[in-house]
Parts: structure tokens; sequence; C-alpha cells
């Protein structure tokens, strides 16, 4: 019976002999920097605008198709391949609130996926006239709701216009494209009109 009572008590366990304790490294407090915001290093002057709407406008204009792909990109294709969320290209092309511009490397991997250069997209090149302008006729284009294709193919039709040769031709077609837009835009707006009633 020794036995089984033996047997059926806990087995002590021995003591663990106490572990040395490595002497600590002091470590310096960590010192919190206040962030800096792009107002404090640039500030536009007057009529100059800034390195984030240069870069917002640069940007809407490479995805309009006017990049060495040849083509216009969505926001999706292109934060698949930069590499960063949809929701912060959205924040580069309309900010809410403060604007946006991304890190080094993301502008460094955007220039690259163009085929342009960080200082494009930045504004630090110097502009090119025929490129400002079709960056400038494109958002008004977008503005309006039409896509690259028609964007491209209303271009060649203003540039029609300076030749001679098709000068008159284009300018009256033009102006017949005009008078049907608006007539059209009119009876949009009278279908929505009727179907708010």
């Amino acid at each position: 019976m020794m036995d089984n009572e033996q047997e059926r008590r806990p087995r002590e366990k021995a003591p663990k002999p106490p572990r040395e304790k490595a002497p600590r490294e002091k470590k310096e407090p960590r010192r919190r920097e206040r962030p800096i915001s792009a107002s404090e290093v640039f500030v536009a002057a007057d009529g100059e605008e800034s390195m984030n709407d240069a870069f917002r406008k640069r940007l809407t204009y490479l995805m309009n198709g006017n990049n060495a792909l040849g083509k216009a990109v969505n926001i999706q294709e292109l934060a698949d391949a930069v590499g960063v969320s949809r929701p912060a290209i959205r924040k580069y092309l309309k900010p809410k609130g403060a604007p946006t511009t991304p890190s080094a490397a993301t502008v460094c991997a955007i220039a690259r996926y163009f085929g342009t250069t960080p200082d494009f997209l930045l504004g630090f090149d110097t502009p090119d006239t025929e490129a400002a302008r079709k960056a400038l006729e494109s958002d008004y284009y977008n503005a309006l709701g039409l896509n690259q294709r028609t964007i491209d193919l209303l271009r060649a039709l203003r540039e029609r216009q300076a030749d001679e040769r098709t000068a008159e031709a284009a300018a009256a077609l033009l102006g017949m494209l005009d008078r049907q837009t608006a007539a059209f835009a009119e009876d949009a707006l009278r279908l929505l009109e009727l179907k708010k009633s």
C-alpha cells in the first residue's frame, strides 16, 4: 500500500535556479517630431500652382491616355501597377481636405509606369505649351464626361480647322456638332425633369 500511496502523491519539482538578468542598455527616449506640412515647405506665389496641384493635374492628364502606353488607365489599374490602394490614388486625384502627394518612391513608380519623369509629375520641368494646352483641354472634356476616344476625335477635328484646305468644312462640322450636342443636352434635361415630377 505504501507503494500506491507514493505513486498517488504528486512528485515535488526541484526549484529552478534563479536566472541572471542581463544588464539592460539604456535607450534614448524617442523624440516625436512634429510633421511638417507642405505649406510650410513650399508656398505658391500668386498665380503659381502648388506642387500638389501640378501633380494632380499631370496625373489626371497621364491617366486620360496621354502617356507612353497610349491608352487611358483607370484607378484600379494604376493602383495595381504601382502597389498602392485605390483610395490612395483617389486622394491624389481628388483630395478631400488637404491636398495629398505620394511618397517619393510612389511618385517614381507612377512616373516609370507612364514612361515619364518624376520632375514632370511634380511640375519641376519647363512646361511644354502644347502638352499644357492638351492637359487643360482634357480636363474640360473630362468635366463634360467624355471618354478619351471622343476627346481624341474632337481634337483631330479641331486640328483640321488649322489646315487651309479643310478649315471651312471642319469649322462647319464643329458648329453642327456643337448645335447637336446642345440640343441633346436640352432633351436630356427635359427628360430628367419629367422623371422628377
